[in-house]
């Protein structure tokens, strides 16, 4: 009789990739935060920092070599002084090899467009939760993105942001009890027994045989 062994998983890529698109704003910093996050978990991971520049400002990508004289038109300065800053800061922080990019065109294209040029295993790609014409300049990009990358992508957002009205922020109460009880605890005395928001919450048993807990709420 001929046992059939199951085929062996891949081996693991020898480099991990990831694409971190910013734009200009004050955000690109909590960007640059996600991406340090996964350095902690990635070990080797190469990071790739892209800035796309307004289709109407530039036709083509626009290299950025380090003897780029500083004559040059102040947007492409500026491109390029951020995405300097925010790959000098995650290199800083998490050791990982980093490399700047600056792209113009459409933006959502131009990042998935990257990320194919540089067969990046994530996208980090940021979006602000605004409403109205910011939903439609900076949400419709990671929404584009999400539907057209060939890999996983990640949209970072603040915690904060509150994108629809039916989805109620949290519990401060309950937020405060997890802090310090270091999460060993969820939930504040008044929504221990009942929760607003009935859900049937479980907890693993610690080893094998040890029990488990169902709290209905």
């Amino acid at each position: 009789m001929t046992i059939e062994r199951p085929p062996s998983p891949p081996p693991p890529p020898a480099h991990f990739v990831m694409l971190v698109a910013i734009d200009d704003s004050s955000f690109a910093n909590q960007v640059a935060n996600a991406a340090i996050g996964f350095q902690r978990i990635i070990p080797g991971v190469e990071m790739h920092v892209l800035h796309v520049l307004e289709q109407w400002r530039a036709a083509s990508v626009v290299p950025i070599p380090d003897d780029m004289p500083g004559s040059r038109n102040e947007w492409i300065d500026s491109g390029r002084a951020l995405v300097r800053r925010i790959g000098d800061t995650i290199q800083s922080r998490s050791g990982a090899r980093v490399v700047a990019h600056l792209a113009s065109g459409e933006p959502w294209r131009e990042i998935v467009q990257m990320g194919a040029n540089i067969d990046a295993d994530l996208v980090l790609v940021g979006t602000h939760g605004r409403k109205g014409l910011g939903r439609l300049v900076l949400g419709s990009v990671a929404e584009h993105v999400t539907r057209a990358c060939s890999c996983p992508v990640l949209v970072v957002r603040p915690k904060a942001a509150r994108l629809i009205p039916e989805i109620e922020p949290a519990c401060p109460d309950c937020l405060q009890v997890q802090r310090e009880t270091s999460r060993a605890k969820l939930w504040c005395e008044r929504h221990s027994l009942h929760h607003p928001h009935a859900h049937l919450h479980y907890e693993m048993p610690q080893g094998f045989a040890a029990g488990a807990t169902l709290i209905v709420t």
